[in-house]
């Protein structure tokens, strides 16, 4: 089963969109009433919701170093690369990555 994911809200909407167009569970932030919210409460409801976060925020870095506890981070210098550059990493991620190996695991993409 792919992972599930939950988008930062500097994550682009084109690269959610392509996501799930292409049939993956990818939600963002602001869907899910988190706008604005702080980046450990994002990682504590996504881990509540079995959901990696996807993010090209370097606070996740440093709350993944501090042992904050989270369902996985997904992190990628997306705004280095093209939409659908992005796109592709995150697909092949949800692909051949399973929740229960990126449950406290920051994959750099």
């Amino acid at each position: 089963m792919p992972l599930a994911v939950v988008c930062d809200e500097h994550t682009r909407y084109e690269i959610r969109d392509g996501l799930v167009a292409l049939g993956f569970d990818a939600v963002s932030v602001q869907q899910i009433g988190l706008r604005s919210a702080e980046d450990k409460l994002i990682l504590a409801v996504a881990l509540e919701h079995g959901r990696v976060v996807y993010t090209s925020d370097t606070d996740y870095l440093r709350l993944h170093a501090s042992g904050v506890p989270h369902a996985g981070i997904l992190f990628h210098r997306a705004l280095k690369n093209s939409i659908g550059e992005a796109i592709e990493a995150v697909a092949l991620a949800c692909e051949v990555l399973k929740m229960d190996e990126m449950r406290g695991h920051l994959e750099y993409l």
